[in-house]
């Protein structure tokens, strides 16, 4: 049961992630698109920790090697690094260099989706769909 609960989370989040980021990109112009950027993301991340906490449950029931492979190596850098994408993006608004902190939370943010597609794509893998 928590190995499917971790791929409905990890799915589920990561699909909001990439939402969140795409209304960024994409209605950056519009009214309310921070908010809405801000709220999909806060809950992805909640969804993404939810997701982890039921891989360790499982691995922990299992064989208790948490962290033997490139998904699971993967996938933890890629929650560090959405830590602190939701954290510059905090960060960024009360920074006194908006400039670097807004840059620093774009690029952070690509590369923690780009190592999260990776750890998705590793986990299929694993589990012999890919």
């Amino acid at each position: 049961m928590f190995f499917i609960l971790h791929i409905f989370l990890m799915a589920t989040a990561s699909l909001g992630v990439i939402v969140g980021v795409s209304f960024a990109m994409f209605f950056r112009g519009k009214k309310n698109w921070l908010k809405f950027h801000r709220t999909i993301n806060l809950y992805s991340f909640g969804g993404i920790t939810t997701g982890m906490i039921m891989a360790f449950i499982y691995v922990s029931g299992s064989s208790g090697k948490h962290i033997e492979g490139p998904h699971q190596i993967v996938g933890l850098a890629a929650f560090v690094f959405a830590l602190i994408t939701l954290s510059m993006g905090y960060y960024q608004l009360k920074a006194k260099n908006k400039s670097a902190a807004r840059i620093t939370h774009r690029w952070v943010g690509r590369f923690s989706l780009l190592m999260f597609l990776t750890a998705i794509t590793l986990g299929l893998i694993l589990i012999n769909i890919i």
